[in-house]
């Protein structure tokens, strides 16, 4: 058993820190032999817990215990031994009324049995359904930074701990902290560096084996385990209880921390960091609450473990994407090094870096900022043949490696090698410049010797200022994905340097290929569009009609054309009707409500395509000179659908409010191309009616001219109120929310929506204190208000908006205005639960 008195940081690295020989007081610990369950070992503190009067070591277990609860207690090891860590229990009656939390797993030649006053059964129930909320939060997240700090205010709105952080290790067990959500009185911790030697290495095992670690009260006072003669230590690696290592405690002390929790962060096997919770009073968490945690930290485990292999994957694909580019811009060409040197600078976008040196046969090329002194290079290629080999060597510390290379600063401060051939003597160099960049420490990072509280050794920081340390001669750290990317180019390169002619050739026989099929299509394309112009030019001069206003026709149909042929060539080969419509309407739009145009998103055929421009285009002309457009009331309504009995599309034109019209005597080219075009071209239908209100047309295609591309048939929206409505989106984008919401989730979901939407300057609070202070010091130009916050209302800070004239809108979960006072009659309501949507049109409508 270790006593605390010994502990000494001088020699921190190897405190047995696994074997305390103590426990935390806020529960109690029983180890017994695993066939009698004779008692081997027991807290101090077990019988008065428990109720066992005599409860000590040497008795046997099955004489204060029911067969039942023996019984579960072996189920339960039985589950503990096939999985590999403890298993637990809840709600076990070991005598008396009280009810226990149970912790059971072996360890060594015992069953260690820990037990925890059972939590109240309506918190487990909302901790797991806070659990099953969070993890559909942070489900589709698909960034580091937006997890991180979800996690961190997730955490905290489910335990309330005045700190909750995400810590980070660094590959030398340095440690960052990259996302924290506290109490607007402490402050930050965000950015800051904590050397390897806050967390030693025995203590970074335990946190691999134990993925959870609760210390309930900083300043607790250990209670000893009593054991049998002659036993050795017991290894409490997996115990929930653990006494904690004084000089930890110390450390915490110094922060101010009166409790603390860590959940591990494991990736691919590996400590990848830390969620660290912290309280600046006492605070206990069941054991049934420290497992949903512990479910939570896996989770995000997992969560990292997807985002690092999406971007591990998205990285291999860009990379795939540049190499491909890259050796298909070569020539068939035998002399593979020539090209390389020839297209160096090709190789940059591949993975960043400020020069490239590529060493291939004995002769050196660069590019950017690269060494060229004939001495240097020779050194470097040493380098390469010593520490490269067959594999990539990197390093973002060169001098570190050889003082000569402080002569190249600051151009070349760190290089990567990658071997370019099947034999190591090929090679490419990518450098990297000198960074210059401040670490902020939380604390000096070098170990400094002085007496502290417990002895002489390495005392924990008693002042928490930033220590701030200046590093040099050192380049931007090469990252995982860069090895992924340079790996690949290896691979790469070493292929194409073994079979490059036969790779090229059929590449560029591929791409004659798809040239040729390119160049039939577009001659087709092209003959198609002048032989329809062509009969257009070939139409005699109606009589009556000059040559000047006969060119305008012609002028407008062939514009019609190309506006359709258009469509075509960017949609490959056919085009969208509602933006035809659009473009061949809009000079007749004199008021928004003159045209109407409604029907689903549909794609026609290019030949559909030119056919409906050419009668949109002449329907268009007759409704200005004798039809609708001819008068300020005249309007003009074109719909569109599938006829679900012919499965063919129907397109109507009806024009209203025009002049009385008549049906004409003789028939001019536009009468034939109404009545013929349809019918000869697509083989449809066209009804005419010369109706008392005005022009109607009905055209009917076959189905397989146009194609559905929407799921739902949704009415086109005006572009006119298209743009009042982006109008109204633009004001809202530079303005300033305050969101007054004490239900996390809720406020999480909003902020999200707001974003979505564009907005940036959104400010979230929970209380009317936060409110009222968040009013004064940043003045929003809108709030959002929760009418009941918890044991208050937002009374007091409507009053407040309304004084400084801030527009301000409720939401409340009720069915009435009831609960708002009658002085806010005029204020809108949004009632929970909203669409993100209609919350946005409320605040464009308080903007407006």
């Amino acid at each position: 058993m270790v006593e605390f008195g010994q502990a000494d940081l001088t020699s921190c690295d190897k405190e047995p820190i696994h074997i305390p020989g103590s426990i935390q007081p806020h529960g109690c610990l029983l180890a017994c032999e695993g066939d009698t369950f004779r008692v081997r070992r027991v807290s101090a503190n077990a019988a008065s817990m428990l109720g066992l009067a005599g409860l000590a070591p040497g008795v046997l277990l099955s004489d204060y215990l029911s067969a039942s609860t023996l019984h579960a207690l072996r189920n339960a090891l039985a589950h503990s031994l096939s999985l590999g860590r403890p298993a637990y229990m809840f709600g076990v009656h070991l005598a008396g009324a009280a009810a226990f939390d149970l912790s059971i797993h072996v360890s060594g030649d015992d069953i260690v049995i820990e037990c925890e006053p059972e939590g109240a059964p309506e918190d487990n129930s909302q901790s797991v359904a806070s659990l099953r909320m969070m993890l559909d939060r942070l489900r589709n997240m698909s960034d580091m930074e937006t997890l991180f700090r979800a996690v961190v205010r997730l955490m905290r709105g489910m335990l309330h701990y005045d700190r909750v952080m995400i810590y980070r290790f660094d590959p030398d067990w340095s440690g960052k902290i990259v996302a924290e959500a506290r109490s607007s009185v402490l402050e930050s911790f965000l950015g800051q560096h904590f050397p390897s030697a806050d967390i030693p290495a025995q203590a970074r095992d335990l946190y691999q084996r134990a993925l959870i670690r609760m210390i309930g009260d900083v300043g607790y006072t250990p209670v000893p385990v009593q054991e049998l003669p002659g036993l050795g230590p017991l290894d409490m690696s997996l115990s929930q209880l653990r006494s904690v290592s004084p000089i930890h405690c110390e450390y915490l002390s110094n922060m101010g921390v009166g409790a603390s929790m860590s959940i591990s962060l494991m990736v691919d096997g590996k400590l990848w960091g830390m969620i660290a919770c912290h309280n600046y009073s006492p605070k206990i968490l069941t054991l049934g609450e420290r497992t949903i945690v512990k479910i939570f930290g896996e989770f995000v485990a997992l969560r990292i473990v997807v985002l690092l292999r999406t971007s591990r994957l998205q990285v291999t694909q860009q990379t795939h994407i540049l190499i491909e580019n890259f050796l298909r811009e070569a020539v068939p060409m035998s002399d593979m090094p020539s090209y390389l040197r020839q297209h160096i600078a090709d190789l940059a976008p591949l993975i960043p870096c400020d020069g490239i040196g590529l060493w291939i046969n004995g002769q050196w090329t660069t590019h950017g900022s690269a060494p060229s002194a004939p001495d240097v290079v020779l050194g470097l290629v040493s380098i390469a043949h010593e520490r490269a080999g067959h594999h990539i060597w990197h390093t973002d510390h060169l001098t570190g490696l050889t003082p000569d290379a402080a002569g190249l600063l600051p151009d070349v401060a760190g290089v990567m090698i990658i071997p370019i051939s099947a034999q190591p003597k090929d090679y490419v160099f990518l450098f990297r410049r000198e960074i210059l960049q401040t670490l902020n420490w939380g604390g000096d990072p070098n170990k400094t010797y002085t007496n502290g509280p417990l002895g002489p050794r390495l005392t924990p920081r008693t002042s928490f200022a930033i220590w701030k340390e200046e590093v040099q001669k050192k380049c931007l750290p090469w990252t995982d994905n860069n090895l992924e990317a340079a790996g690949l180019v290896r691979s790469g390169l070493i292929e194409v340097m073994g079979a490059y002619h036969q790779q090229q050739l059929k590449e560029r026989s591929q791409a004659d290929t798809r040239q040729r099929m390119l160049n039939e299509e577009l001659s087709h394309r092209v003959k198609n569009i002048l032989a329809v112009v062509q009969s257009l030019m070939a139409r005699p001069v109606p009589e009556g009609r000059t040559m000047q206003e006969h060119f305008v026709i012609l002028q407008g149909r062939v514009k019609a054309l190309a506006t359709a042929h258009d469509q075509v060539v960017r949609t490959d080969g056919g085009g969208l009707l509602y933006p035809l419509l659009e473009a061949e309407l809009a000079p007749y739009r004199l008021l928004p409500d003159t045209i109407t145009l409604s029907g689903p998103q549909i794609w026609l055929t290019g030949r559909a395509l030119s056919v409906i421009a050419l009668i949109v285009h002449e329907l268009a002309t007759n409704a200005a000179k004798y039809g609708a457009f001819s008068n300020r009331e005249g309007r003009l309504h074109v719909s569109w659908w599938q006829d679900e009995a012919t499965q063919d599309w129907v397109i109507t034109w009806q024009e209203v409010g025009g002049p009385p019209i008549s049906k004409p005597e003789s028939k001019g080219f536009g009468s034939i191309l109404l009545d013929r075009a349809v019918p000869h071209e697509l083989h449809g239908k066209t009804i005419k009616e010369f109706r008392t209100e005005g022009l109607f047309i009905r055209f009917n295609l076959p189905s397989h001219h146009a194609e559905l591309i929407t799921q739902e048939n949704s009415t086109m929206q005006e572009p006119l109120k298209a743009e009042v409505m982006q109008a109204d989106r633009v004001r809202l984008q530079d303005k300033s929310i305050l969101i007054v919401e004490d239900q996390l989730l809720i406020a999480m979901d909003v902020e999200q929506a707001l974003s979505d939407h564009g907005l940036s300057d959104v400010r979230t609070v929970s209380s009317v204190y936060e409110a009222l202070q968040a009013i004064r010091t940043h003045h929003p130009d809108l709030a959002l208000l929760d009418f009941n916050l918890g044991d208050e209302t937002s009374t007091d800070v409507a009053r407040t908006l309304r004084e400084r004239g801030i527009p301000f809108l409720f939401a409340t979960g009720y069915a009435d205005r009831s609960m708002i006072p009658t002085e806010f009659h005029d204020v809108p309501v949004v009632r929970k639960p909203y669409a993100p949507i209609t919350l946005i049109r409320e605040m464009e409508k308080l903007i407006g």
